[in-house]
């Protein structure tokens, strides 16, 4: 990690104590910070130190599964302590690749390093916080049993400027054969109305069916799934009689896909 600080005072020094003297700079300007704890950099700019996690799984519908584990991050709150090495102004990034077991009650149990980022305050730092601050919901399957299992991880390691990153926009795209449900997916539809029983903090639902070329719905997985086992159950009990006109190719061939939803329970 290089960090060039005060490089103009150095100008008439020779090679050798310009290096040194930079060096100096460099540790004397590295500090602890914590997770999400802005500070402001010597050029006057707001920093910040911060992990960051992906979750590398199969997206769109499982005919096993209901909803898939699922980060508890409310109550789990994973920026915690501080960043795993002294910080700077310069720009850090590192990722540490993982694998983490979660058995049945959403409690991660184990933690193997597959791609370690390099640097050893990142790659020891990595396993031993997710296992102290991550909790899941757990997953549960289409027959109604809860699980855990074992999900691949990339924790992001960014220390630097505080800024929006806007995407960059994109040309247009293919457009994608989608079926259409025959009945409408709506909060009736799926269970939600005065008497669902469920939490007032439950804002909807949203998952991916699997629609064959014969418009029946083989599987159903919740994105944004209640947590409550019976309602997220019964939703998509419901959700897979719904039949759909199939997805059709150009020539009129259909096609098995997933269809996404949303459904606001208000």
């Amino acid at each position: 990690m290089r960090i060039w600080v005060m490089a103009g005072l150095c100008l008439s020094l020779p090679a050798a104590a310009q290096a040194q003297a930079q060096s100096q700079a460099q540790t004397q300007n590295l500090a602890e910070h914590r997770l999400q704890e802005n500070w402001v950099g010597s050029d006057g700019n707001s920093r910040i130190a911060q992990i960051s996690l992906r979750f590398d799984r199969p997206d769109g519908a499982d005919p096993a599964m209901v909803r898939r584990l699922e980060l508890n991050w409310s109550d789990y709150p994973y920026q915690q302590g501080n960043f795993p090495v002294p910080v700077g102004d310069a720009e850090v990034r590192a990722t540490v690749k993982l694998t983490l077991s979660v058995d049945d009650q959403g409690v991660p149990q184990a933690c193997t390093v597959q791609e370690p980022s390099g640097v050893a305050g990142f790659d020891d730092h990595a396993c031993p916080h997710l296992l102290r601050y991550l909790r899941f919901y757990p997953a549960l399957t289409d027959g109604g049993e809860r699980t855990g299992g074992t999900l691949d991880v990339a924790v992001g390691y960014r220390s630097g400027r505080i800024m929006v990153e806007n995407p960059a926009g994109g040309g247009p795209t293919a457009e994608v054969p989608r079926p259409v449900p025959v009945t409408p997916i709506d909060a009736a539809s799926v269970g939600f109305g005065p008497d669902d029983g469920l939490p007032r903090n439950i804002y909807g639902i949203s998952g991916a069916l699997r629609v064959e070329t014969d418009g029946s719905v083989s599987a159903c997985t919740l994105d944004t799934p209640t947590q409550v086992d019976a309602f997220d159950l019964a939703a998509c009990n419901r959700l897979r009689a719904i039949q759909f006109q199939p997805a059709r190719e150009r020539n009129g061939t259909p096609v098995a896909t997933d269809y996404a939803f949303w459904v606001s329970r208000r």
